[in-house]
């Protein structure tokens, strides 16, 4: 073959090869374009959605805080207009909780978060709506204890940690989608240009999807600008001081609340400077002391309550919150801070205080009466014992009927006079003279209990029947006293002729709500029951019989002075307990007593 047919054959080979291995990289690199193009939409549209997703959330967040303000506000004030905040959040919040489950279905981790907050903000409202009822039906110191005993700031503290744990999330998803586009436009510029080099047509071919490209990253890097400044006006709306400090201790971005308490007018008079440029070196360093631990150990310090002091010299109280911000990679980057004012708050629990100071005092006073009255007269019912019997012996013969009648009847008196007084000690030591609390096995304290009743319950022909019963911490004489004064008043109110009967038993069970003012939800508590055959009452009465010198029946009818029912009530009450009747006219009466197997509070004395 000539030479010259070699080398077309040869150029023509080197072409097909060329155009061959051409036409093969166009389609690779359009195959890797096609993917780079894909990956970056999917990764936008995660992006957008993070923001739409954390834009919702700051608003679920901020409307959650405006309900807590805006009910401790009325719970405070006592005014219905600072309710209107908390309406309008009770009302947005599903709506916005709702929005969040849509956004989020196909994150998994994020709607297991939701899930979990769901139930907590529900509790979170019901208990804002009970105390906010609390407020309305009696006092601020009564919605107060709503909200102390169903424990709103550990549960506020828990919502948060979890809506902390979701924004948390989110934002990593969101730096991670945002690398991920940055990534994929790297490699898209470089297959553009490898395109280039190869044809003309897979230029024009490329520059039709970077121009597509570039219109989708220009509308991502739009809506990143206006998810920005989103951000900072939810921040410049918010009433707290939120500001972000890097490592080195300088300010990065704040809000109008911050600035307003530094006495600044914007950003631009904030970024780069330190405590140190706005307050004494000695205030400066008390502020960054926080900044110092959250830094050093990595943890956050949360709600730490202390007062400062503002240019002007003015002392605020605040609730101080400062968080670790981190980077993608976890490596920290600075701090996060948000300063709520308490100042009337703090008011509010000092006149609380002070309220219960003079309380207590108030219940010692009358605690001491009580017991130095009953004490004292004792002494002048006694004498009226002995000389009426010194009068009956010495003078007896010499009365008339009659004489005897009121002899008779003014002993009597003073004889019921004297159980009234022993009975208000009983009452009064309640708590004054406590012991601490034990172990005490309650089977046994019954058992010894029936036994002092043994000739009382012979006389009767009663049956008392004892199921078994728990070990508590308790005040061993005071279940004593109880269980004496229930099974005496089963054995005391019967019918006629009728053999008492009464059954004893319980059952454990675990709390769910804050219905035991002593247990929190998780705690084991037993449920004693104390039954009889005996005439019963009527429901209604069922917190009456519980109210010092309370009958239902005249002392012709069954002796006593209406007072062991209350000293009952009073025990079950030291003992974060509950006491209650159930019953009804002439088919007897159980009485149910719940008691907290392990006490939270250690002391004998409270």
């Amino acid at each position: 073959m000539p030479h010259s047919q070699k080398a077309i054959l040869s150029i023509r080979h080197k072409i097909i090869f060329g155009y061959g291995v051409a036409v093969l990289m166009l389609a690779v690199v359009g195959a890797i374009t096609y993917q780079s193009t894909r990956g970056f939409l999917k990764a936008a549209q995660r992006e957008t959605q993070s923001r739409r997703i954390l834009e919702v959330h700051q608003s679920f967040l901020l409307h959650l805080l405006e309900a807590e303000n805006g009910a401790r506000g009325f719970i405070v004030s006592g005014n219905e207009a600072s309710l209107r905040p908390y309406d309008e959040a009770c009302k947005t919040l599903p709506n916005e909780a709702a929005t969040l489950n849509s956004l989020s279905v196909n994150l998994a981790g994020q709607r297991e978060r939701l899930e979990r907050v769901k139930p907590l903000v529900e509790k979170k409202l019901a208990l804002l709506n009970k105390a906010v009822d609390a407020r309305r039906k009696s006092n601020s110191d009564s919605a107060a204890r709503v909200l102390a005993e169903g424990h709103a700031g550990e549960l506020t503290a828990e919502i948060e940690q979890v809506l902390a744990d979701f924004q948390m999330n989110e934002q990593q998803a969101l730096l991670h989608h945002a690398e991920l586009i940055e990534k994929i436009g790297r490699s898209t510029t470089f297959v553009i240009v490898l395109a280039t080099l190869l044809s003309v047509v897979f230029l024009v071919l490329a520059g039709g999807m970077i121009l597509r490209d570039i219109a989708a990253r220009r509308r991502a890097e739009e809506v990143l600008a206006e998810e920005h400044n989103l951000f900072g006006n939810i921040m410049d709306a918010l009433p707290d001081q939120v500001y972000v400090k890097d490592l080195q201790g300088r300010f990065v971005i704040d809000n109008i609340s911050h600035r307003k308490f530094l006495g600044t007018q914007g950003l631009e008079e904030m970024e780069g400077k330190t405590e140190a440029d706005f307050f004494s070196a000695e205030i400066a360093a008390k502020y960054n002391a926080t900044d110092g631990k959250v830094i050093s150990t990595g943890q956050p310090v949360v709600n730490l309550e202390e007062p400062v002091v503002d240019r002007d010299g003015k002392i605020t109280w605040l609730s101080i919150t400062k968080l670790p911000l981190r980077d993608t990679d976890g490596k920290m980057i600075g701090i996060v801070c948000v300063n709520a004012n308490i100042n009337e708050r703090k008011a509010s629990e000092e006149k609380l205080r002070m309220a219960a100071a003079q309380l207590q005092r108030s219940n010692n006073e009358l605690q001491e009466f009580a017991s130095v009255a009953s004490h004292d007269l004792q002494e002048p019912l006694r004498k009226i014992q002995a000389f009426g019997d010194r009068l009956r012996l010495k003078c007896g013969s010499s009365l008339s009927e009659t004489g005897h009648e009121y002899l008779e009847r003014m002993q009597d008196a003073a004889r019921r006079m004297q159980t009234l007084l022993h009975d208000l000690l009983t009452l009064s030591r309640v708590t004054s003279k406590a012991q601490p609390f034990e172990s005490v096995q309650l089977g046994d304290v019954v058992r010894q209990v029936v036994s002092d009743l043994e000739v009382r319950i012979e006389q009767l022909g009663a049956t008392v029947e004892i199921g078994p019963l728990p070990t508590a911490e308790a005040d061993a004489s005071q279940m004593r006293q109880l269980f004496q004064n229930l099974i005496s008043n089963a054995l005391k109110f019967q019918n006629p002729g009728v053999r008492p009967e009464v059954i004893i038993s319980s059952k454990n069970l675990v709390v769910e709500d804050s219905g035991i003012p002593g247990a929190l939800p998780g705690d084991r508590v037993s449920r004693i029951f104390v039954q009889d055959n005996g005439i019963g009452f009527d429901e209604k009465y069922a917190e009456r019989i519980f109210t010092v010198f309370q009958r239902l029946h005249s002392r012709s009818e069954f002796e006593g002075t209406g007072i062991g029912l209350a000293v009952c009530r009073k025990i079950m009450e030291r003992h974060g307990g509950t006491i209650v009747a159930k019953s009804a006219s002439g088919q007897g009466a159980t009485f149910i007593v719940t008691i907290p197997i392990k006490q939270r509070i250690k002391e004998g004395n409270e």
